[in-house]
């Protein structure tokens, strides 16, 4: 077993905050192995707080479940999922290095989605970050202080070319209307990727149970606050 993760002294005043836009310093875990995920106990002592539900990004919170912040992360698990394996293995190999944090720049919608009454209720909203795509736009304070964020939500559009469609615009079953089906028979469509971000007490509410037994007996969680 390792030992715990060291980590670089604080460069901010006692209280964490900075003198001027109230946000945390981060502190930067220095890691000689990847976490490829992580568990309630591995928890610090100064999670960055979260109020679910909030309507408002800021006062909601930034999700956080990088292990770059062991101390202050508020999320357990990893993200990626199932994926996360390949992080691991690219520094193992030596192909990626451990302290690398993506560039977020051209992460942002192209298009606009809510914000939606179902997104400040926490019992309508349990199993994503309705806030996961405006990473960049919410939450580029703490980027540009040095926290590690990542989107749980990407936004697009694209033009899909189903030869079933195309055979159908040329039998005349569908007709294009130049907005979304093109008179080729590609088909103009919004998209989502989306990772998960569960809400745990919501959870446990919807199955009747306790937190504490949902956290006891779900082995795998790929991020949950």
């Amino acid at each position: 077993m390792s030992a715990p993760p060291s980590k670089k002294p604080r460069t901010s005043p006692a209280s964490g905050k900075s003198d001027d836009d109230g946000i945390p310093i981060p502190e930067i875990t220095a890691l000689d192995y990847v976490s490829l995920t992580s568990h309630a106990d591995a928890f610090g002592v100064d999670p960055i707080p979260v109020s679910w539900g909030h309507p408002d990004p800021l006062v909601r919170g930034p999700i956080i479940c990088t292990v770059r912040h062991s101390s202050q992360r508020n999320a357990i698990g990893a993200h990626s999922g199932s994926y996360c394996i390949y992080t691991g293995l690219a520094v193992a190999a030596g192909k990626l290095n451990p302290d690398y944090v993506p560039n977020l720049k051209l992460t942002r919608p192209v298009f606009q989605i809510g914000p939606h009454k179902s997104w400040s209720d926490p019992k309508k909203v349990a199993s994503i970050d309705p806030f996961g795509h405006l990473t960049t736009d919410v939450y580029g304070a703490y980027l540009d202080k040095g926290f590690d964020i990542r989107p749980t939500i990407a936004i697009t559009k694209a033009h899909i070319d189903l030869p079933e469609t195309r055979e159908a615009v040329a039998a005349g079953r569908l007709i294009p209307d130049g907005k979304i089906l093109m008179p080729n028979g590609q088909s103009i469509v919004s998209k989502a990727a989306i990772e998960p971000v569960w809400y745990l007490p919501e959870i446990a509410r919807r199955f009747g149970c306790t937190e504490t037994v949902l956290r006891q007996v779900s082995s795998v969680l790929y991020l949950s606050w």
